[in-house]
């Protein structure tokens, strides 16, 4: 089945950032997988993504122009390396709270994750950011 996927973020200065893509998704035994392609930098260049989305965490995978393995929480700290066509960064991502409302089998709705959390990339501490996510189900043609 395939599902609008709507991701709202909210950086450290405040400024919001919102980005839909089209994914396909597939039940999987303790929540879903989510599979798309995305031009992170806007330069052409795909990124394979998939998120496997359950009630207890948020996982994110991203192979092509940026590697990334980033896993969100409930209380959950998680080390990671974030990796670069300039090199590599050693990432540690703290979250904070997480959030997981699932109604994908309801008539125009989806699934609603927030959460927040602090990326400590490298040495220095980054302050506090935000993600929120709805993944909505598109109607096929």
């Amino acid at each position: 089945m395939r599902v609008k996927i709507i991701i709202e973020s909210t950086d450290q200065d405040g400024l919001k950032n919102t980005s839909e893509n089209t994914a396909i998704i597939s039940e999987e035994k303790s929540g879903y997988r989510l599979t798309y392609s995305e031009d992170l930098s806007g330069e052409g260049v795909l990124t394979k993504t998939t998120m496997y989305v359950s009630p207890t965490e948020l996982r994110i995978i991203r192979r092509g122009e940026l590697i990334t393995d980033f896993i969100y929480g409930e209380s959950l700290t998680h080390n990671t390396t974030y990796e670069t066509p300039f090199g590599n960064i050693p990432v540690t991502l703290i979250t904070k709270s997480y959030e997981y409302l699932d109604m994908l089998h309801e008539p125009e709705t989806g699934i609603n994750i927030s959460s927040s959390y602090t990326l400590d990339m490298g040495d220095s501490l980054m302050p506090p950011s935000s993600m929120s996510m709805t993944i909505i189900i598109k109607k096929e043609a």
